[in-house]
């Protein structure tokens, strides 16, 4: 179990370094990214572009491709994804919230990001997200809130299953899987109401809905298998100066620790060190009782 932690410190660590050099050599005009850390995880946050949340790494491997947001006003009006908002503000309380702010001419979009890591090696990690959407204008605000979900357990894109959770009232979660990796996502019901519409796919689809140019409703397919890819629609009318709440939480579970470089290295050496004590055991046995009939 120590060597476990130590490989789980080592390989997180490594992997928020990574992280950080990556902002540090970004141009000066690099849209505004921020790094969350909490116990044996990491998460990566992009809230000038579509690549939103592109990074989750748990005990030293990444699970996530991307997370990111759009909605569309009215019944008629594209998907715009939450960055075209521009000028983005973030309130970092600690190492592990991030509260963000975008205005725009009708509404206010506030979402508050939570980092729940376990401990080193334990292969768990919980990410909470809060979503406030405020109408700024005089009237009725017809809104349409999605949430986009790529995520690739185990660290690879094409081996998951993935399911989605309905009650009576609306789509409330979820759930997938790789083998032992698991991924669950909750609708919190004592902030928020269920979505309205889902959709979950294993190809480029959804994403393709979302920046077509044309108002989509997401279709409501319940399962897939491959490279899965979900999305979740709430449907609202907001009252004038009335705030909508979105409460969600994600967990993450089963991960296997990753070895970092210089353990794989020892591995490999005494692996090695077998594979020579064989062969040289092979030829004391060949030299203290040889092989007759040859």
């Amino acid at each position: 179990m120590k060597t476990n932690n130590k490989l789980g410190i080592l390989a997180t660590s490594f992997a928020t370094f990574v992280l950080v050099i990556q902002i540090a050599v970004g141009t000066a005009t690099a849209a505004p990214i921020y790094i969350l850390s909490s116990g044996n995880s990491s998460a990566s946050i992009d809230l000038g572009s579509q690549t939103g949340m592109n990074n989750w790494t748990v005990d030293g491997q990444n699970q996530l491709n991307q997370q990111w947001f759009w909605y569309r006003i009215g019944s008629s009006g594209p998907e715009k994804s939450i960055d075209t908002l521009g000028n983005p503000t973030a309130n970092r309380i600690n190492s592990s919230i991030l509260d963000t702010t975008c205005i725009g001419s009708l509404f206010s979009l506030d979402i508050l990001y939570s980092l729940t890591g376990g401990a080193i090696g334990s292969g768990v990690s919980d990410l909470s997200e809060t979503i406030k959407i405020q109408n700024l204008t005089g009237g009725t605000l017809s809104f349409h809130f999605f949430q986009y979900a790529d995520f690739n357990l185990g660290g690879t894109p094409n081996n998951d299953s993935g399911q989605l959770n309905k009650t009576s009232k609306g789509y409330n979660g979820v759930d997938q899987t790789d083998g032992f990796c698991q991924l669950g996502e909750d609708v919190d019901a004592m902030v928020s109401h269920p979505a309205t519409h889902a959709e979950l796919a294993n190809d480029n689809s959804i994403l393709n809905k979302l920046n077509n140019g044309t108002a989509n409703t997401l279709d409501g397919n319940m399962s897939t298998t491959g490279n899965v890819k979900w999305s979740l629609e709430w449907d609202v009318n907001i009252a004038p100066g009335d705030t909508y709440l979105i409460g969600k939480d994600l967990n993450i579970s089963g991960v296997v620790p990753v070895p970092e470089p210089s353990s794989w290295s020892l591995i490999l050496l005494g692996m090695l060190a077998g594979v020579v004590w064989k062969f040289r055991s092979t030829r004391a046995c060949r030299k203290f009782f040889p092989v007759r009939g040859r």
